[in-house]
């Protein structure tokens, strides 16, 4: 099934050494399109240096162990979308899908949205890797270890799906800065994070490069900076605060 509906695609290609900001730029392109009728939208984006995400609704305490990121100097943020917390840097690989809703049928609900979208790449990634399945709610997996998880923001009339691939990802280290989580899918099983997550063993910058030609051998791509001026006003509003990235 195809990612992108017929006409121009844009193509965000920044990345900052600021985790928030890396955060705040995707909202920023979320906004833009759903204000402008800027999307579809893709973005890919590998963190500089490790850093931990909270998903909107996620636990600070009980996700994250505090005293290691201190000690570590492992800065700690929160998107606006769903899902869980994550620790992401170099070898994961963040990708971010702006569509507007209208565009196919699946976009009308979260569930089906985000199945949509992790199942283009699943068909994107197919020739380089497989058998990719997609399992719990949107991972992907290989060989029942996940690969990749997602989360969504919705607005009126657009929504961003943004998912983060482990390409070349130290895993060893999520136990030093994270919890095991109280909520897991079940095909988990209860494993440890080493158990349960899996690399591709591919480059980032081949899985992306590979993305971005599947899903837009037929598209003409544009272009776009970053919304500088949303930007600053969603780190002043929101994500450079304490008070969000403490607000459970």
């Amino acid at each position: 099934m195809p990612l992108l509906p017929p006409g121009p695609v844009y193509l965000c290609d920044h990345t900052s050494p600021d985790i928030h900001e890396n955060l705040a730029l995707d909202e920023a392109l979320l906004e833009q399109a759903e204000a402008e009728a800027i999307a579809p939208t893709l973005r890919f984006w590998q963190h500089p240096s490790l850093a931990v995400v909270l998903g909107a609704s996620c636990r600070l305490r009980h996700d994250v162990l505090i005293p290691a990121c201190q000690a570590d100097s492992i800065p700690i943020a929160r998107r606006s979308s769903g899902g869980g917390t994550v620790l992401i840097g170099p070898g994961a690989l963040c990708v971010a899908v702006i569509l507007p809703i209208s565009a196919h049928p699946s976009l009308s609900s979260v569930p089906s949205a985000q199945r949509h979208v992790l199942q283009a790449a699943a068909d994107a990634l197919s020739p380089l890797v497989s058998p990719l399945q997609l399992l719990g709610h949107a991972d992907l997996t290989l060989h029942n270890r996940k690969i990749a998880g997602s989360a969504q923001r919705r607005l009126r009339s657009h929504l961003l799906v943004h998912f983060t691939l482990l390409c070349t990802f130290p895993i060893d280290a999520i136990a030093r800065y994270l919890s095991i989580p109280a909520r897991q899918p079940a095909y988990r099983a209860g494993r440890s994070h080493a158990e349960f997550l899996a690399n591709l063993n591919i480059p980032p910058q081949t899985i992306s490069h590979h993305l971005l030609a599947y899903w837009t051998s037929e598209h003409t791509l544009i272009p776009i900076p970053p919304p500088q001026s949303r930007i600053d006003r969603i780190l002043a509003d929101k994500m450079h605060c304490a008070g969000w990235i403490d607000r459970f």
